[in-house]
């Protein structure tokens, strides 16, 4: 066998092997999860400043991680929660990594004579 069919059938096997794998050469992973009293923007949205009640928004959110009385006599409520994200990917035979993110993240009402007066994400 020459060098040039040698290296012809070569070449053919390298870039043939990829395809024969079905793309398992690269896998990856992601997942996502949150513990604690998780308010979505969504629901933060259907609070209304100098309507909605502290009953109201028990019911849009239920019950609040914490109440702090402040000291000039309005009460800011707070939800707390944690995002874990966790990713993981490998390339064959060559790399494999993984990462977490840990985020610590909340959403405040205060309230003024029972009414919401200000709400804020962190």
């Amino acid at each position: 066998m020459s060098s040039r069919t040698t290296l012809a059938l070569v070449s053919t096997v390298l870039l043939a092997s990829p395809a024969m794998l079905g793309g398992c050469l690269l896998s990856q992973d992601k997942s996502t999860s949150i513990s604690g009293a998780y308010v979505q923007p969504s629901d933060l949205s259907r609070v209304k400043l100098d309507k909605s009640t502290q009953d109201d928004v028990l019911g849009i959110l239920s019950e609040p991680t914490s109440r702090k009385k402040n000291d000039d006599g309005s009460e800011t409520w707070t939800w707390n929660w944690t995002k874990k994200e966790h990713g993981s990917g490998s390339l064959f035979l060559i790399f494999s990594g993984s990462s977490q993110k840990h985020v610590e993240e909340s959403a405040h009402i205060t309230f003024e004579h029972g009414v919401a007066t200000d709400k804020w994400r962190d």
